[in-house]
């Protein structure tokens, strides 16, 4: 800046005037926010009733489905099952093996 230009007044002015207008946008920031942030609804809380509907009848479904008695019956009569049948022609057969 030119000596001569330079001012001590102008550039004290202009701070306080800078910090003044700073201050003013501070506020008017404050005072405009609750008009302008009125209560919004999101996507999660437009679907959160039917989701949570949903997921209480997944999981009442999976809770019948995973009864451990029984499962536990089932897996123990499957097994008898099983365990009781002769083995197939083939079953012990080595793929490749001769006759």
């Amino acid at each position: 800046m030119d000596h001569t230009r330079d001012n001590p007044l102008k550039r004290f002015s202009a701070f306080w005037i800078a910090l003044l207008m700073i201050g003013l946008f501070g506020i008017a920031c404050i005072i405009l926010r609750p008009l302008t942030h009125a209560r919004q609804e999101t996507a999660y809380m437009i679907k959160g009733e039917e989701r949570l509907q949903i997921r209480d009848t997944i999981d009442r479904a999976q809770k019948a489905a995973l009864e451990a008695k029984k499962i536990d019956d089932e897996a123990v009569s499957s097994f008898a099952k099983t365990l009781n049948k002769a083995p197939s022609a083939g079953a012990m057969a080595v793929p490749g093996a001769a006759k």
